[in-house]
């Protein structure tokens, strides 16, 4: 289990920091930390974390990349646009993730959502355990 994000179109309307972190979680094969993608873009001529985060937010604001809270990394979204329930596959031997879209999951927690007065921004589904490929070396 991969990400394959080289071949993905990068988004239209991102600012120059943007791009360039919207760049290295592209080219990554795995979730990355946001120091991992400075280390990356330090040649580039980014050094200050801030601007590393500041893209991070602006990107994830805009429904292009996740933050994956077990693994504190980001990912870049597999959907065409934002969307308010994510549900992705962490595996705990490998860091890989998948995306899932699972409609389901989504109208089941909404009007449960609504049924208690609260405002949802996101609701991040992390489902942990092993991919294909670790599941059949163990």
């Amino acid at each position: 289990m991969e990400i394959e994000n080289q071949d993905r179109p990068r988004p239209k309307g991102l600012g120059k920091n943007e791009k360039l972190v919207w760049d290295t979680l592209a080219s990554a094969t795995d979730p990355l930390k946001a120091y991992e993608i400075l280390d990356g873009l330090k040649d580039k001529g980014v050094r200050a974390p801030m601007t590393v985060y500041r893209a991070l937010d602006g990107l994830e604001n805009k429904g292009h990349i996740h933050k994956l809270d077990g693994l504190n990394a980001f990912v870049l979204c597999n959907h065409e646009g934002p969307h308010v329930v994510q549900t992705f596959l962490v595996c705990e031997k490998c860091n890989n993730v998948e995306e899932l879209e699972v409609v389901a999951v989504e109208a089941d927690i909404t009007p449960a959502v609504r049924a208690a007065n609260f405002h949802m921004d996101t609701a991040r589904l992390e489902i942990k355990g092993a991919c294909e490929n670790c599941a059949e070396a163990a």
